[in-house]
């Protein structure tokens, strides 16, 4: 079993996995720690996001022309610490319910669903006609599958800061498309990040789980 396990591990081609540069390995290492610690519940894996975040805001602009991206890595750093103040104050708090992972009632996923599908429509016109009229802002690649990862992108971490389990479902297509979207761009080194996020994920929700059955 272990013998296999190394050879897995030594088949990788981990440069190509982890990136090319300083600043693709620092990106990659700090958004699966991140992810891993907060599967884990770990509140460390907020500060570890923000890296994560600021250098791929620059990637995304500089590198992909992927604007909503960009503007998602960017806002990502106040909602990391957003995310990070919540789960310290829910942690040190002294009252009788524990801060434990749980699931919206089904009308509210119906709204949520509602309300997310309304907001990529919104975000993608209102960037369409913004880069029409800012100098700066390039046109968007991949209209609709960028403003689906970045709006989704936002509900999730705020579901994540609430420690709600649909968090995990919406992570799901956000990574599948990321899959995608960076392979088209030719960012392999991202795509591949992606597909580590799915993975964690998966693991992500196994945790919580078990953790709302009181097994964590």
């Amino acid at each position: 079993m272990c013998d296999a396990w190394c050879n897995f591990l030594s088949g990788i081609q981990w440069q190509y996995v982890m990136g090319y540069t300083p600043l693709e390995i620092i990106a990659t290492v700090s958004a699966i720690a991140g992810v891993i610690l907060i599967a884990r519940q770990n509140v460390l894996g907020w500060p570890l996001g923000i890296v994560w975040a600021g250098i791929s805001a620059y990637l995304a602009f500089a590198s992909w022309h992927l604007v909503s991206d960009g503007i998602l890595y960017i806002t990502y750093v106040p909602i990391q610490i957003y995310c990070w103040v919540v789960w310290v104050r829910h942690g040190n708090a002294e009252d009788d319910a524990p801060f434990r992972p749980t699931w919206l009632t089904r009308r509210v996923q119906l709204l949520l669903a509602a309300a997310a599908v309304l907001s990529v429509a919104l975000w993608a016109f209102g960037i369409s006609a913004l880069s029409q009229r800012v100098s700066w802002i390039p046109e968007p690649a991949l209209l609709w599958r960028d403003a689906t990862t970045t709006v989704l992108n936002f509900y999730a971490q705020f579901l994540q800061a609430r420690k709600r389990m649909e968090n995990w479902v919406i992570w799901l297509v956000v990574n599948l498309l990321g899959i995608h979207i960076y392979w088209v761009k030719d960012a392999p080194i991202y795509s591949v990040q992606y597909a580590f996020f799915l993975v964690l994920g998966i693991y992500g929700w196994v945790q919580w789980h078990k953790s709302t059955q009181g097994k964590a």
